[in-house]
């Protein structure tokens, strides 16, 4: 079996990924810059090539990612190791697809966005029986009392009010995250526009699509309110990232333990298929699993598909969902 790297191991997803490979029988090695049982410096490439061998699968869990460099995939280009990372930002997601040529010609793997809102995403879509989609419409509604610390709200903070791209007409386009809202049906949830790596990944795989985009509830009383203010006001979004710690506690003392992750399927006939993962306890799994389920294929030697592989071939759906559905997270279908 190869060695199994998991970068930002000590990090919130990067231990469940580490518990969920231990619970088949895949051990791994924890990495980073401390709290660590290999030092490792995802930003510094001396560093990476000290810890890094020809042959090792390496779960990249170092967020935040939207402020990351590509450094570690160019180094496992190098040293001829695989990478499956959790990353959901469309900044360092064409980071890394920017890198494709120099992947394909090093003959590694690279899984990027091998998480709930990209992989997840293609496995329901595929899941929908929806040959050709026009739209995907994805939710992110988080167990905001049992997911929330500074890094998680940092990351949400990123979309407040800044400038983010969707795919409208078949193309990118501009918006503002948290400037627009609406209702899901499944579950239902109110929703509000945020940044995520779907414009860019699913396309890749339905040609069809004209319409990608992601919504999110944080699932904590008046949090909705609070940011949508802070969108449009600057001064108020300078409050919200100074009072992250308030953030951090109220979530965990208000927020819900019962999470969601959800996409609309809709096909050229304007039929729309919605498909819900929603769990009362650790819905958080959801986007630990896939990189968990494709570093486990990649050490058994069960995968070789090389270059950069798209989100639908990160993992087999079927495998996907029946998994999470062992860990008590639920498929609905409307």
């Amino acid at each position: 079996m190869r060695r199994v790297v998991i970068a930002g191991g000590a990090g919130f997803f990067g231990q469940r990924v580490v518990e969920l490979l231990r619970a088949v029988g895949v051990p791994s090695i924890t990495a980073g810059r401390s709290s660590a049982e290999l030092g490792l410096d995802v930003e510094d490439r001396a560093s990476l090539r000290a810890a890094l061998r020809a042959g090792d699968v390496v779960v990249d869990a170092a967020g935040p990612f939207q402020s990351r460099t590509a450094a570690l995939v160019e180094v496992a280009c190098e040293v001829g190791a695989d990478i499956i990372d959790l990353n959901e930002s469309l900044v360092h997601a064409r980071r890394v697809d920017a890198l494709a040529d120099r992947v394909r010609e090093s003959g590694i793997s690279v899984r990027s966005t091998c998480s709930a809102v990209s992989t997840v995403a293609a496995a329901l879509v595929r899941r929908s029986g929806t040959l050709r989609p026009v739209r995907v419409s994805a939710l992110v509604a988080p167990a905001s009392r049992e997911t929330a610390h500074v890094g998680t709200l940092r990351a949400l903070l990123a979309s407040v009010g800044a400038p983010i791209e969707v795919w409208r007409d078949g193309r990118f386009a501009p918006a503002v995250g948290w400037r627009a809202s609406r209702a899901f049906a499944l579950p239902r949830r109110p929703a509000y526009l945020v940044a995520s790596a779907l414009p860019l990944t699913l396309p890749r795989v339905w040609p069809s699509l004209s319409v990608v985009d992601c919504w999110t509830d944080t699932s904590t009383p008046l949090a909705n309110g609070v940011l949508a203010l802070a969108a449009r006001a600057r001064v108020l979004r300078a409050i919200a990232e100074r009072a992250l710690p308030i953030g951090v506690a109220l979530a965990r003392l208000l927020g819900t333990r019962r999470g969601a992750f959800a996409v609309e399927v809709e096909d050229e006939r304007g039929r729309v298929a919605r498909l819900a993962l929603t769990a009362a306890r650790r819905s958080y799994l959801i986007a630990a699993v896939p990189a968990a389920l494709a570093a486990r294929a990649l050490a058994e030697g069960r995968s070789s598909e090389r270059g950069i592989v798209p989100v639908d071939r990160h993992v087999d759906p079927d495998e996907l969902l029946a998994y999470l559905a062992s860990l008590g997270i639920e498929l609905e279908r409307a």
